[in-house]
C-alpha cells in the first residue's frame, strides 16, 4: 500500500507566499491521501487541480517579485517553467501509461524534492528582498 506523510514547508517570513506554499502543501497532502484509492477520472481531476494551484502559485510570486524587481527574478522564473514542464510530463505519463507507482514516486519525491529546494535556494532569498523593499517603503 502506498503511505505518505503529511509534506510541510518551511517559512520565508512573508505571508503571501507562505499562503501560496501552504495551499500548495495542502492540496498535495489531500492528493496524496486519496490517491491509492482514486479511480482514473478522479486521478485525473486531482493532477488538474495541482496543476492550476502551482501555477497560480507561481504567477503571484512572479508578480510580487516583479513589483519589487527582486535579483535573480530570471533564473527563479525558469525553475518555476521547468517544474511546470514536469508536473505536465507527468500528467501526459499518468494519461499514456496509468501507472499509478510513477505518478506516485512523482509527486512524493521528485515534486517535493524541488519544492524543499526551490524553497529554500529562492523563495527565501526572495521573501527577504521583498520584505526588506516593503520596509524601506
Amino acid at each position: 500500500m502506498l503511505s505518505s506523510k503529511p509534506k510541510h514547508y518551511s517559512s520565508t517570513h512573508l505571508e503571501v507566499i507562505d499562503d501560496l506554499h501552504r495551499e500548495e502543501i495542502d492540496l498535495l497532502n489531500e492528493f496524496m491521501k486519496v490517491l491509492p484509492n482514486s479511480d482514473d477520472e478522479q486521478i485525473e481531476d486531482w493532477i488538474q487541480r495541482l496543476e492550476r494551484q502551482v501555477l497560480h502559485h507561481f504567477n503571484e510570486e512572479k508578480a510580487c517579485m516583479k513589483r519589487v524587481m527582486c535579483p535573480n527574478f530570471k533564473k527563479h522564473v525558469e525553475a518555476h517553467s521547468e517544474t511546470l514542464k514536469a508536473i505536465k510530463e507527468a500528467k501526459k505519463n499518468w494519461e499514456e501509461e496509468r501507472d499509478l507507482l510513477q505518478l506516485w514516486n512523482f509527486l512524493e519525491y521528485d515534486y517535493m524534492a524541488w519544492f524543499e529546494h526551490h524553497v529554500r535556494d529562492f523563495d527565501i532569498p526572495a521573501a527577504e528582498f521583498i520584505r526588506r523593499y516593503e520596509e524601506a517603503e
